[in-house]
């Protein structure tokens, strides 16, 4: 592992979360590219983790499924719940929301989420498709492991999502996530020079949506300029170019205050839609809404930290103790002890 500090694994993802913060409170809407490359990012962790433990692990895809859901329904859930209680607070729950198996369901377990009439937390459709990433993750794992010229499989899969289920599957996703696989299976590293060019090219070019944003604003002509800074291409195109710096952080050493950043990217992410929604950042002035949007990132800062602290955190621990515990054990004279001792940290 490196030790370059500003690579920071946890903090990247953080980042990442707070840039679709900054999508649903402005204008500057390129949340989606942060959403691709945390897409890339769980493909790598997850073919790393099925590597190096849950593949030593007892009924390894049984073990792998509940240890993954186990990680994040309980925070999705714990979020719902916060979503729908300060929807009812407002008065601004839907009398008619879909099938009610449907919602308790997908509120609780995720899957299925992105397809629901009514979805009260709106970031929530990416974990529908982490959700469905996870059931077949293992075949796509043994799949590019074998041979990663089967990447072009998920590229072609993606490119057919209209026509396999649209955005209801994760279908249109799965080439970010095989290009983490891949990454993770054939050991891809990009080297730290290639990684900080990468890093200021999409840098460059986030900058660049600003500035002509900037310009067509001064002129009064924003809307075509919009249309070109906040394209869907733009925000592919720059999850293109991060994408080398994001793997190049999955190199970095991590302490336990950047593995702590890395966890609470997920709660801070999942929460930031409920309260923006309650203190109605959207309306107002410039300054109204600016002071709304400090409140609320100091109030999902806090309660992030808090969910993470007093729910999560424990909750972690006896899953990873869980999954530990059914490493097999290997033959003597093979390592057994590095195995087990590698095993938790990775699970």
């Amino acid at each position: 592992m490196g030790t370059d500090k500003f690579a920071s694994p946890g903090a990247l993802r953080l980042t990442l979360a707070f840039a679709v913060f900054v999508h649903h409170t402005t204008s500057f809407n390129l949340g989606m590219s942060a959403v691709l490359i945390f897409f890339v990012l769980s493909g790598y962790w997850v073919a790393a983790m099925w590597k190096k433990t849950y593949s030593k692990t007892n009924s390894a895809y049984f073990t792998y499924l509940v240890s993954r859901v186990w990680r994040i329904a309980p925070v999705f859930a714990l979020c719902s719940a916060i979503t729908w209680a300060l929807l009812v607070w407002r008065g601004d729950a839907p009398t008619a929301f879909g099938g009610l198996m449907h919602q308790l369901f997908s509120n609780i377990m995720i899957l299925g989420y992105n397809s629901l009439p009514f979805q009260a937390n709106i970031p929530g459709w990416s974990l529908d498709m982490e959700l469905q990433f996870y059931l077949i993750a293992p075949a796509i794992i043994f799949l590019i492991s074998k041979n990663i010229q089967l990447l072009l499989l998920c590229l072609v899969i993606s490119a057919a999502a209209p026509w396999l289920g649209g955005s209801a599957t994760v279908a249109p996703f799965l080439l970010f996530f095989g290009v983490g696989v891949a990454a993770a299976s054939h050991e891809l590293k990009p080297s730290r020079v290639f990684a900080y060019r990468a890093l200021y090219a999409s840098l460059a070019v986030v900058a660049l949506c600003v500035a002509l944003l900037a310009k067509e604003l001064y002129f009064g002509t924003a809307q075509g300029a919009m249309a070109l800074a906040f394209s869907s291409k733009t925000n592919l195109l720059i999850a293109a170019t991060m994408t080398p710096w994001a793997l190049y952080t999955t190199q970095q050493s991590s302490g336990a205050k950047d593995r702590m950043f890395g966890e609470l990217s997920y709660i801070f992410y999942l929460l930031h839609w409920s309260v923006i929604g309650a203190l109605k950042t959207g309306e107002g002035s410039y300054l109204d809404r600016m002071l709304l949007c400090s409140e609320a990132l100091v109030i999902i800062l806090v309660a992030s930290y808090l969910i993470w602290r007093l729910f999560d955190r424990p909750i972690n621990k006896l899953r990873a103790s869980w999954v530990s515990g059914r490493i097999l054990a290997a033959p003597v004279g093979f390592g057994s002890v590095g195995v087990a001792g590698a095993a938790p940290a990775m699970a």
